[in-house]
């Protein structure tokens, strides 16, 4: 299949050359296609043939962001790892979970406080119990001690009958 030739209706440098699918060797393209639709295909080669062979130059701006961007992105990242940012970030979930901490520390204290009230407790009751059974020696002197006193009492009621049979005996406990 032959190349189309194209040719080009005003100067070079024109802002708008207009583009031509008229030549004879072009012709085949344009083959099958309604008018309508050679048409569209001629305006659409001429619009964009332009722009392949000639693009518009860039303005110096275009050439100057690829540096910016990359430093604007490069101190977002530093900026977003600051030290300082860290600082914020870990003030804030600070924040966020102090409420909760001093909760838990004012619950653990109360817990602390009744668990110590019942130590507390159980330890007075613990010297109590001991107290009570280093107590027994006493109170087995002290029931020896009765024991006496009764006899010595049956003795002397004893012999105080003995001695004077008017009187009427003292009761006795035993």
């Amino acid at each position: 299949m032959e190349e189309p030739e194209m040719q080009l209706k005003g100067k070079k440098g024109d802002p708008a050359p207009e583009w031509t699918l008229d030549t004879p060797r072009c012709s085949g393209w344009t083959r099958g296609l309604s008018s309508q639709e050679s048409y569209a295909l001629s305006l659409c080669v001429s619009a964009a043939l332009p722009l392949l062979c000639h693009p518009p130059p860039r303005p110096p701006t275009f050439d100057l962001l690829g540096p910016v961007t990359d430093k604007f992105t490069e101190s977002v990242y530093v900026l977003a790892n600051e030290p300082s940012v860290a600082l914020y970030r870990l003030q804030e979930h600070v924040r966020r979970s102090l409420p909760e901490l001093a909760q838990h520390k004012a619950d653990m204290q109360r817990w602390e406080e009744q668990s110590q009230g019942a130590i507390y407790t159980v330890e007075y009751a613990c010297s109590a119990v001991k107290n009570l059974v280093d107590s027994s020696v006493y109170f087995r002197s002290v029931e020896g001690l009765l024991k006496q006193a009764i006899s010595i009492r049956d003795h002397m009621n004893a012999a105080a009958q003995s001695h004077s049979p008017d009187e009427p005996p003292l009761p006795s406990s035993a």
